[in-house]
C-alpha cells in the first residue's frame, strides 16, 4: 500500500515516515508541499497513493484547498485523507472535513492512535477499490448484455406472472415488426400476431401453466408479420425461479422453407432412385423357354434402392446358355451405372460373346470375354473395378466352360450329394491385364445345381460385427441341397435375413442358382 505525506516540515515529514516504515508500510513517498503533491500526481504514468496524511496549515495552496483540489478531480476523489493539524478547535475540523478529509490527527500524534487511524484508512479505501472494481464488472456485464440484445436478431421476452410484459428485447420488433410500445399483455400480442386460434391458446395455455425451473418447451408457430406476410417463429420457454417466463424467440422462415425445399428434393429423388431400381431390376433374368433342361431362380437385395450388382441368364445360339454375375465396387448410383453398362457389353447379341466370322454361331470361350471387359472398363476411366464369374453351358452335353474374375466362388451341387466350390479364381476386372484370365472346366450332370453368390450374402454382418460368413453358407447349402434350387435360394435369403437382425445391411446380396434337369422321356 502507497502512502503520501504531506508536511512543510523535514523533521515531521522524516518522523511520520519513520512511524510508517516502522510499521511495516515500506511504499512511503513524501512532500513538502500540497503543490508539490498535487503536480506529482498530474504527470503521466504516476502511482496513485491509498492514503494523504495532509497538514492543515503549509504555506502556498495550504492542505485545505489541497484536499479540495485532490477531491475535486474524479481520477483522485477516492484518496482517502487524514488530516494533521495542531489544533483541536471545532469550526477547523469542520472546514476539514467539508473540504473531504475522512479523519484528523492532531500534532504530535500518539503512536497507537496514529497506526490505528491509517490501517483503519486503508482498509476503507481498499473496499471503496473493490466495490468500484466490481461496479465496473457489472457495469460492462451490463453493457454487454444490452449490446446482445441490441443487436440479436433473436427476440427476448420476459412474462411476468400476471401476464405483463416484464422485458421485451428489440430483436422482438425486429422478429415481429410490432414497435416496442405495442408489448403489454400476452393476450394482445396473440391477438395481434397469431392468426391461428390454436396456436394463441397453445401460448396462452404454456404462459398459464409454466415450465417447472429448468425445463425447456419449444414450438413452432406460424405468424403474421406487420405487412400481413405469413412467416413462421420457435419459441423456447422456460422459467425463472421467481416464476418470470423467458422467452426466446427465433425467426425460422428462411430455415423452415429450406427444410421444405430439401425434403421436396428428397422425395424427387428417391422417386428418381425407386424408378432406377425399378428399370435395373426389369433387366434381370425373368424366364429361359429355349431349354427344358435347365431350371433356375434367383434373389436380389440391394442395401440401397439401387445396387452395384447384377446377374443374367441368356441364351447364346440354339444349344448354349450363358450365365454372369458381377459386383462392381461400392454401391448405389455410380455403381448401378458401371453394372448397367456392362450389362449392355453382355447383351447375347453382341459379337463381344458369339463369334459368326466362320459362317457358324461360335460362342467366345469366357476368359476371352472377361479379358475383352478388363480393357473396356479400366479403373483409370471408372474410378470402379468389379469382380465377375461368366459361365457357358451346353445343354445337349451338360459342359460348362468358365472364368472367375475375383468374384465369390461358386458352389457346384453334385446330384449324389457333394457340395465343391469352383476352383481357378482369378484377379479383378479393371486392373488392364494385371495378370491373365484362367479358365475352368466343368461337366454338369443330370440332377447337378449351381449356386452362384455376391460376396455381399459372406460379408452380411450383424450388429454384434460378426459375419454370415462361408461357413454359414455351407451349412444352409448342406441342408437344402437336394430342394429346388429356388428354396436352395430363399433358405440363404432367409438365414441371412435372420442373422442379420435390426442392423443395416452394408452391402448388396445376389444370389442365382441353376438346375441341370434329366432329359424328358419323349416316349413316355
Amino acid at each position: 500500500m502507497r502512502i503520501a505525506v504531506i508536511d512543510d516540515s523535514d523533521s515531521f515529514r522524516t518522523y511520520l515516515a519513520g512511524l510508517l516504515h516502522a510499521a511495516g508500510y515500506a511504499d512511503v513517498a513524501t512532500f513538502a508541499s500540497a503543490e508539490a503533491f498535487l503536480d506529482a500526481l498530474g504527470k503521466p504514468g504516476a502511482r496513485l497513493p491509498d492514503l494523504a496524511l495532509m497538514d492543515c496549515i503549509m504555506p502556498g495552496l495550504g492542505g485545505l484547498d489541497g484536499t479540495r483540489r485532490l477531491k475535486a478531480d474524479a481520477r483522485l476523489a477516492d484518496i482517502p485523507v487524514i488530516m494533521i493539524t495542531v489544533s483541536d478547535d471545532e469550526e477547523n475540523l469542520s472546514e476539514a472535513f467539508t473540504a473531504g478529509a475522512m479523519d484528523y490527527i492532531q500534532k504530535p500524534p500518539r503512536r497507537a492512535e496514529f497506526m490505528a487511524r491509517v490501517a483503519s484508512a486503508l482498509r476503507l479505501k481498499q473496499a471503496i477499490d473493490a466495490r468500484k472494481a466490481r461496479e465496473r464488472e457489472i457495469r460492462e456485464e451490463k453493457d454487454r448484455i444490452a449490446a446482445i440484445l441490441e443487436y440479436s436478431h433473436d427476440g427476448i421476452a420476459v412474462v411476468n406472472p400476471d401476464g405483463r410484459f416484464g422485458f421485451v428485447s428489440p430483436g422482438m420488433e425486429r422478429v415481429f415488426g410490432l414497435p416496442l410500445s405495442a408489448y403489454t399483455t400476452v393476450d394482445r400480442w396473440l391477438d395481434t400476431t397469431f392468426p391461428e386460434a390454436a396456436d394463441r391458446a397453445d401460448i396462452a395455455d404454456i404462459v398459464a401453466l409454466r415450465p417447472a425451473p429448468g425445463h425447456v418447451w419449444r414450438r413452432l408457430y406460424p405468424f403474421a408479420d406487420r405487412n400481413g406476410l405469413r412467416r413462421i417463429c420457435q419459441i423456447h420457454f422456460s422459467c425463472m425461479p421467481g416464476g418470470e417466463l423467458i422467452c426466446n424467440i427465433e425467426d425460422v422462415t428462411l430455415f423452415a422453407k429450406q427444410k421444405e425445399d430439401l425434403l421436396r428434393k428428397q422425395s424427387r429423388h428417391m422417386k428418381d432412385l425407386e424408378a432406377a431400381a425399378e428399370i435395373q431390376r426389369s433387366l434381370l433374368p425373368k424366364r429361359l423357354s429355349m431349354s427344358e433342361r435347365l431350371r433356375f431362380a434367383w434373389e436380389f437385395m440391394p442395401c440401397e434402392s439401387i445396387g452395384g450388382d447384377i446377374f443374367n441368364l441368356f441364351p447364346l445360339g440354339p444349344h448354349h446358355v450363358g450365365l454372369y454375375m458381377l459386383d462392381v465396387s461400392g454401391h448405389g448410383v455410380a455403381s448401378s451405372l458401371v453394372a448397367l453398362s456392362v450389362y449392355n457389353f453382355m447383351h447375347y447379341q453382341r459379337a463381344t460373346l458369339i463369334d459368326r466370322s466362320a459362317g457358324s454361331i461360335d460362342v467366345v470361350p469366357p476368359h476371352t470375354v472377361l479379358a475383352r471387359l478388363d480393357e473396356e472398363f479400366p479403373f483409370e476411366k471408372f474410378s470402379k473395378f468389379f469382380t465377375m464369374f461368366y459361365m457357358t453351358l451346353d445343354t445337349r452335353t451338360g459342359k460348362a466352360r468358365y472364368c472367375n474374375a475375383g468374384h465369390p466362388p461358386p458352389l457346384h451341387l453334385a446330384a449324389g450329394g457333394t457340395v465343391t466350390p469352383l476352383p481357378c479364381r482369378g484377379t479383378i476386372i479393371g486392373l488392364s491385364g494385371f495378370q491373365p484370365f484362367c479358365a475352368g472346366m466343368l461337366v454338369m450332370e443330370p440332377g447337378d445345381k449351381l449356386l452362384v453368390t455376391s460376396d455381399g450374402l459372406a460379408d452380411t454382418q450383424a450388429a454384434d460385427g460378426a459375419f454370415f460368413g462361408e461357413e454359414r453358407i455351407l451349412e444352409t447349402v448342406g441342408r437344402l441341397e437336394r430342394s429346388p434350387v429356388a428354396d436352395i435360394l430363399a433358405g440363404l435369403r432367409q438365414d441371412a435375413a435372420a442373422f442379420l437382425g435390426d442392423a443395416h445391411p452394408r452391402d448388396d446380396v445376389s444370389l442365382l442358382g441353376l438346375e441341370y434337369l434329366p432329359m424328358r422321356d419323349t416316349a413316355a
